[in-house]
């Protein structure tokens, strides 16, 4: 297993996706032929040898049929690593897959899969902006791309790309979608909706994503009916925590703060439900309220005291101010 440590350790070191294709060869990693370490069982897997020191790796023949054999075989082994949850392992066959197809956009999706599963959303979009451009007519790979954009706030570039995708493909559910929450982003709440009633007449849509984004756009939108609306019917498909917690804030907006309590309890613990519903009633400039509901999340939970307390000492400053104001008043 020398090699396939050495080449993870290289692999973060570098940090870089965009050498993924080139850096398995560059340490001397070579992919035999399976069919000849099968023909001698004495013989350890190739693909798990380390080099012999001093001897440098032997330059890959160009061999279609053996290069596609090659790869077939490492995307399997990378496949197999993947399911079984060896992260590392299958992220080094499918490096070694590269090697003999460095444009396979299927394998490079692999690989920013995995790297957003680990939490590296960095190394994911280079991942997945290497396999959008290997196969830029997959929509599966772009809007995989554009979400990565999204999470970092790269709105402009989640845009294009959605864009992208719906100028071959109108009926498109997840880019309609994700157009949707773009404009969501610039305040453009009009234009959201009206994305997201087309997602929900396109193929095959995710009704509860859907109804979930456009119930939060209307909610933004100050239309509590209709946000209320949607949201109940996201939960009636699939109880998403962010349904619930949008439901939760338009529920504050109506003043039914114990209805905001019984929904945040879904998904969170008693102490952020609190300090979640004092936050929805300062933006709300109700600050004695939401001053009340601050100091419950302190006394529920010490873990919340220090968000809790600062969010109370801004409550209370906002009073100060008030009362300020009103003395000079008078």
């Amino acid at each position: 297993m020398a090699r396939l440590n050495r080449t993870l350790a290289i692999l973060c070191g570098l940090g870089l996706l965009m050498q993924l294709a080139g850096c398995a060869s560059a340490t001397g990693t070579r992919h035999d032929n399976s069919a000849t370490a099968a023909a001698t069982p004495a013989a350890a897997d190739p693909m798990d040898q380390a080099d012999k020191p001093g001897k440098p790796a032997k330059p890959i023949r160009s061999d279609p049929a053996a290069d596609a054999k090659a790869f077939a075989a490492a995307v399997k082994r990378g496949d197999k690593a993947w399911q079984a949850n060896e992260l590392d392992r299958a992220t080094y066959y499918y490096v070694l897959a590269l090697e003999r197809s460095p444009q396979d956009a299927a394998t490079l999706a692999k690989i920013g899969a995995i790297k957003e599963q680990r939490g590296e959303t960095a190394l994911a979009e280079k991942a997945f902006e290497m396999a959008h451009t290997a196969d830029p007519a997959d929509p599966r790979i772009a809007e995989r791309l554009a979400q990565l954009y999204m999470q970092q706030f790269k709105v402009d570039s989640a845009a294009r790309i959605y864009g992208e995708v719906l100028a071959l493909h109108p009926q498109r559910a997840r880019s309609l979608d994700g157009m949707g929450e773009v404009c969501i982003l610039r305040a453009e709440y009009t234009q959201s909706i009206a994305y997201f009633d087309q997602a929900l007449l396109a193929d095959k849509p995710d009704a509860a994503s859907v109804l979930t984004h456009r119930g939060y756009a209307k909610l933004r939108a100050l239309d509590l009916t209709g946000a209320e609306a949607d949201l109940r019917g996201a939960l009636a498909v699939t109880p998403r925590p962010d349904a619930w917690h949008y439901l939760a804030d338009l529920q504050v907006r109506q003043h039914d703060n114990a209805g905001a309590f019984s929904s945040l309890l879904k998904i969170v613990d008693s102490a952020r439900a609190y300090n979640e519903i004092g936050m929805v009633l300062l933006s709300m400039n109700s600050y004695g309220d939401a001053r009340v509901y601050f100091a419950k999340a302190i006394s529920a939970a010490p873990t919340w005291y220090e968000e809790a307390q600062s969010n109370l000492e801004l409550a209370e400053e906002h009073l100060k101010i008030q009362a300020d104001a009103a003395a000079a008043v008078r």
